[in-house]
């Protein structure tokens, strides 16, 4: 049994949970903490202990962990601490992936895939468009940039947890400047650099807007803070630039008027690394959800051959569609 309901339903003998926000199963597994996956429910999680201490200073609620004998976490190389899960159930093995990425980026390793007779994937960009630049490539032209205005205020707009990090540590190699991050991001570096072995060695936005005005400095600051009058105003009288990170620049439609440069870096699966993760899979059966997931698994079962199906809220097998 698959189900989508408050997060993915995985089972009949026992009922495993993936990426609720309150229902209370058998096992609840968070696959990372970004807030649209984090378990708010005061019940036991299975997460990495690094999920837990993230999803903790996002929400201020205590996140007790447990393991269970049929879930194995694999690093699913979406962010630090984000989860795949290999469940045995009902004689199977269903691999739900939570969001993904097969490739390497920045200091983070991409998701090595593991045979399942049922796969659970999302399929954020599971379109064919969707085909991202060699992820060098990208790396190399966000330093290029970086370098190339080393006499300019810059303003980096990323997720505060995940995309935010990887920005931060590319700066770090193009540039020796002083790093500016909005509140929200430092907030998720002190507990990074608490429990791994990276460094960002930033400085607070409130306190170090002057290193911005004069140009010195390189802002990094969650997407949802990049659009705000102060800041627009900020950039404008510093002669500063903008730049945004999303695979969903690769359409040309990303950011439109927002910034002055945007970069296809994604911390998802590209279209064809969908594909290519399916196959090495290879499972009976695979539910999408998230993103064109309808596309996607029509694209599947047509041109790849699989038992494929979009998960909705609610249908609970193959067959109920």
């Amino acid at each position: 049994m698959i189900k989508q309901k408050d997060g993915i339903h995985i089972g009949r003998e026992k009922n495993f949970i993936a990426d609720s926000r309150k229902e209370k199963g058998d096992a609840n597994i968070v696959s990372h903490a970004h807030m649209d996956h984090v378990h708010k429910a005061p019940n036991p999680v299975i997460c990495s202990d690094l999920t837990a201490k993230l999803a903790e200073a996002r929400t201020g609620i205590k996140i007790e962990t447990v393991k269970h004998s049929n879930v194995r976490l694999l690093d699913s190389g979406h962010i630090l601490g984000s989860s795949a899960a290999l469940i045995k159930t009902d004689g199977k093995r269903v691999l739900y992936t939570g969001d993904v990425s097969t490739r390497d980026r920045a200091y983070i390793k991409g998701f090595k895939p593991v045979k399942a007779d049922i796969l659970i994937t999302e399929s954020t960009y599971g379109l064919p468009p969707y085909l991202f630049p060699d992820q060098k490539e990208i790396e190399r032209e966000i330093i290029d940039w970086i370098q190339d205005n080393k006499n300019r205020p810059l303003y980096l707009s990323a997720y505060s947890l995940g995309k935010a990090q990887k920005i931060q540590y590319l700066v770090k190699k193009a540039v020796n400047r002083p790093l500016i991050v909005h509140g929200s991001v430092k907030k998720m570096n002190d507990i990074i650099e608490k429990h791994t072995s990276l460094e960002f060695n930033v400085k607070p936005y409130k306190e170090n807007k002057n290193l911005l005005k004069s140009g010195e400095g390189i802002f990094v600051g969650p997407t949802s803070f990049s659009n705000k009058d102060f800041l627009n105003n900020l950039v404008k009288n510093s002669n500063g630039l903008k730049a945004g990170f999303s695979g969903w620049c690769i359409t040309g439609a990303y950011g439109y008027g927002r910034y002055d440069k945007s970069f296809p870096f994604s911390d998802h699966c590209d279209f064809g690394e969908l594909v290519n993760l399916v196959r090495d899979v290879n499972p009976e059966k695979v539910y999408t959800h998230h993103g064109f997931d309808a596309e996607f698994a029509s694209y599947l079962k047509r041109e790849e051959g699989f038992n494929a199906r979009s998960l909705k809220t609610n249908q609970t097998s193959l067959t109920d569609f």
